[in-house]
């Protein structure tokens, strides 16, 4: 995976963050409300709204100039190690947000990923070499 997805990337997760804090505040600031407090008591969020990004950080981002990869699938190999581990490749074509959205979604299936490789030269290749299944998950497997 090439630097500027990975900038990419992160500075979406960024975003987000930041609007979860900003949604904090203002449920914080709601909660506050309906008490009485000082007048001089109040919050501001430690760090402003994300600025937009340049064109040119945009196109670096996601060139239009890349091939198309889209017209292939996903492939995805899960191999199922002894005990709770398991093995995962997966490739398909690049797009923004991907490795963000892929680790959330293995996240959510309840896998601790250990070791993984992540790369990008001709569309977006994560070998995960070890991960786990959490007790809970790895007891319904059993079933």
């Amino acid at each position: 995976m090439d630097r500027a997805s990975i900038l990419g990337d992160a500075i979406d997760y960024l975003k987000e963050l930041l609007q979860r804090i900003n949604d904090l505040h203002n449920e914080l600031e709601s909660t506050l409300s309906s008490y009485s407090l000082p007048a001089s008591t109040s919050f501001h969020p430690l760090i402003p709204m994300p600025l937009t990004l340049s064109s040119r950080v945009e196109e670096e981002l996601c060139p239009s100039s890349l091939p198309s990869l889209n017209s292939q699938p996903a492939q995805v190999e899960v191999r199922v190690r002894e005990g709770r581990a398991i093995n995962i490749h997966m490739f398909c074509a690049r797009r923004p947000s991907l490795l963000l959205s892929t680790m959330r979604a293995l996240d959510g299936l309840g896998l601790d990923i250990q070791q993984a490789v992540i790369g990008g030269f001709n569309g977006f290749a994560l070998d995960v070499f070890r991960a786990e299944v959490s007790l809970l998950l790895s007891a319904s497997l059993m079933n």
